[in-house]
């Protein structure tokens, strides 16, 4: 859901109670009758959206319908960042809150909640410590890459010798690890029932069911939260070598249970065939093309009451493929033909048959399955929909069934390849449900083929389907075919970003580099130097993007998006600049009476800034930063107190070895991070660190914006503190992480 339309940031369903920055939830339930209980003894002035939900700090209104979910609404005007608005946004308070009393009712009344920033804001990890400190529950709520888990581990086992105790969140993908590791692992979930999300828990052992328990019903041992005893499932114990199953199609399963799930054929000796689904450890990826003889413990489970499927399913210690195609013990396994590999383009057949599904012993034609499948996905952009894998298939003339999961992403893959600047990822209107705009469980392996990060959290994976869909919308709305395959791209290629925040920062960039030539610049070009295609951002999308470049407007202070023209037409205002003044809160006044008035003034007060950067971010020899003092001023907090304050969270955070962000800087010191200037936050970075300088330990470079990018001046600090900084991005780049390297060896064993 995109976090910017105005529609989707009023539709939040979590909020926090007392102030901006409580971590105590409440989540507005859907249902009317259920709204008006909810606001028993509550006013309307109660909800805040937090600062801890990643929110924007300001107040929410809770709305009721009667034709539509209930839900808080920001107040106009509306400019959050917040990411996650809906049911599970505030699962890591909840979780927090619920693991904090728990703690409490076992005897450990000084259980204290923090909720770390992994880099993707707040509640990446909840972490409540007791036993004065020696102790800590940690639960992992985002994804990590393995090596980052295991250095989180060995840190705070070093920290904590009474006991690190780890659970692990939902959607986290790492409770396999630490089951295969440990033999079992501890999950944490989130249901909503009666009005608000209650917190369970489960136990994960490999090759067992998650069965999850309240957390009240659990109890604390030397070895952490610990689940009661549940009963095994009815399971019936098969021989070995007993059952073979082919074709075997991968559906999802959750990553934490350590295992793969298939639908596949199955037939035991001297019986005939079933559909079943068969249980294996990850280890095993079964291609559907050939015969499996299941070996090692076999237990056949029936299906449950309530569950959503009448098949039966069966657990395997391993699989045994078979040499041959078929096997006489079980003669009505016939597997599909092994999926051909990539032949050279070729044109596509009449599409008077592209909508007949063959029979699975027809020799598979892969360059018409390829114009089949694109074909299929330009037509769900020409319509702004979305299609589901089984009808994406079948409209190119294929059986579903004839392509594991592997097969798919593969396939995918191809279709997308080669990856080019502006050209949108098809892929990305595949989805799981039918009709339901989301992201397909192996978008990120598809992510991966063409060459993002393998490791990308889920959230980074929503944001780029996102943005990637609304690219083709956009330009297969105008255009009947896709854009054309390109060459090799140069080596300069520019990558687009992969959120907004990115795509913000790079336009600010742009822009004040426009600001020191004293030129302006085409909102294409603009777009092109961040490897954007136009056609993908609406217009709406425009005037929203040149606000959030500038930020907080001040009559007498710079306007980037000033330097924005209208190509074609005399030097003046576009005819959007307009919205763009409105959305920074402009009012005429007599000094800028008029719209042009104001982007004249504004261009001026760009080009006067770019031309003394130096002077004004410079840190006098003596005494405090003028841009600081009048930070103090605006804070009603003293200056040297603003130091020692951000310098001790730094030190803290080094000593942790960990990155923060300016949400992280002023929470400490009771503020939003809105109400700090990208000037007042160099000042204080800079003042921060004017000891270190030239050769001391630069703090700063462990403040981290959205998504661990670099903030916009690190630069502008280099400078200020008399080092290096007329630098490439890629150096300045090595400069940063060098630093964090120094400050994280130099506070690794340093004394609180």
């Amino acid at each position: 859901m995109p976090p910017f339309e105005e529609d989707d940031t009023r539709k939040v369903q979590t909020a926090v109670v007392g102030r901006a920055g409580s971590d105590r939830p409440v989540f507005l339930p859907y249902d009317p009758a259920d709204f008006d209980a909810f606001m028993r003894d509550r006013t309307r002035e109660d909800f805040y959206c937090g600062t801890l939900l990643g929110g924007c700090g300001k107040k929410l209104t809770a709305k009721r319908y009667t034709e539509k979910k209930c839900h808080f609404a920001h107040r106009p005007p509306v400019h959050c960042r917040r990411r996650a608005n809906g049911e599970t946004s505030a699962d890591h308070l909840y979780i927090g809150q619920a693991l904090t009393r728990w703690l409490r009712g076992q005897g450990h009344h000084d259980a204290t909640v923090t909720y770390p920033d992994l880099g993707s804001g707040p509640g990446g990890a909840v972490e409540v410590r007791f036993a004065g400190g020696d102790r800590i529950v940690r639960v992992q709520m985002d994804r990590l890459p393995l090596p980052a888990w295991r250095e989180t581990r060995e840190r705070l086992d070093a920290r904590h010798a009474a006991g690190v105790h780890w659970a692990y969140g939902p959607d986290s993908g790492l409770a396999h690890n630490e089951a295969d590791a440990h033999g079992h692992a501890i999950r944490f979930s989130c249901r909503t029932e009666r009005g608000t999300r209650e917190v369970y828990v489960g136990r994960q052992v490999p090759g067992r069911a998650v069965e999850s328990v309240p957390l009240d019903d659990c109890h604390l041992t030397e070895r952490g939260v610990a689940t009661p005893a549940t009963g095994a499932p009815v399971s019936f114990p098969l021989a070995p070598g007993s059952v073979a199953f082919t074709g075997a199609i991968e559906i999802p399963s959750p990553a934490e249970d350590g295992v793969r799930l298939y639908r596949a054929d199955a037939q035991p000796l001297e019986s005939g065939p079933v559909r079943a689904r068969v249980a294996l450890p990850r280890q095993y990826a079964v291609p559907p093309h050939l015969v499996h003889v299941l070996e090692g413990a076999v237990h056949l489970v029936p299906p449950s009451e309530g569950s959503s499927t009448s098949e039966w399913l069966i657990r395997a210690e391993a699989a045994r493929p078979l040499t041959a195609v078929t096997d006489p013990r079980w003669p009505d396994l016939v597997p599909p033909p092994r999926l051909a590999p990539p032949a050279p383009p070729a044109p596509p057949a009449p599409p008077a048959a592209a909508h007949v599904a063959r029979t699975s012993d027809a020799p598979l034609d892969t360059p018409r399955l390829m114009a089949g499948l694109r074909r299929g996905l330009i037509d769900a952009a020409q319509r702004q929909e979305v299609v589901d894998w089984e009808t994406l298939v079948r409209s190119a003339g294929e059986a579903p069934e004839r392509f594991s999961a592997a097969d798919q992403v593969r396939l995918l893959v191809e279709l997308d390849l080669p990856r080019a600047v502006g050209k949108p990822v098809l892929s990305s209107l595949v989805t799981t449900e039918p009709g339901k705009p989301a992201p397909m469980g192996s978008f990120a392996a598809v992510l991966a083929g063409l060459g993002w990060r393998s490791d990308l959290p889920a959230d980074r994976v929503t944001e780029i389907w996102e943005r990637q869909r609304r690219t083709a919308y956009s330009l297969l709305r105008r255009n009947p075919e896709p854009a054309p395959e390109p060459g090799p791209e140069p080596p300069a290629a520019v990558e687009a970003p992969d959120s907004d925040e990115q795509l913000v920062d790079g336009l600010r960039v742009s822009l004040r580099r426009v600001a020191k030539g004293r030129s302006v610049i085409k909102w294409e070009t603009l777009l092109r130097q961040q490897g954007v295609a136009r056609a993908s951002v609406t217009p709406q999308e425009r005037i929203r993007l040149l606000a959030a470049v500038d930020g907080h407007y001040r009559a007498d202070g710079p306007l980037l998006s000033a330097l924005v023209k209208a190509p074609g037409l005399p030097p003046g205002p576009p005819s959007y600049f307009g919205e763009v003044l409105k959305a920074l809160g402009w009012r005429p006044t007599t000094a800028t009476p008029t719209v042009a008035a104001a982007w004249t003034a504004g261009r001026n007060w760009a080009y006067r800034a770019a031309g003394h950067a130096t002077a004004r971010t410079a840190i006098p020899a003596d005494g405090p930063p003028v841009p600081l003092a009048g930070l103090s001023r605006q804070l009603g907090i003293e200056g040297p107190v603003i130091i020692r304050t951000v310098r001790r969270i730094l030190t803290d955070a080094a000593r942790r070895q960990v990155c923060v962000g300016w949400h992280t800087l002023a929470e400490s010191l009771g503020r939003h991070p809105k109400d700090f200037s990208d000037r007042h936050r160099l000042a204080v970075l800079v003042a921060v660190d004017r000891a270190s300088r030239p050769t001391g330990v630069v703090l700063s470079a462990l403040v981290i914006g959205v998504g661990h990018a670099p903030v916009p001046y690190f630069a502008d600090i280099l400078r200020a503190l008399g080092r290096p900084h007329d630098l490439r991005p890629i150096e300045l780049g090595q400069v940063r992480k060098r630093e964090q390297a120094r400050a994280f060896a130099a506070y690794a064993t340093t004394p609180k």
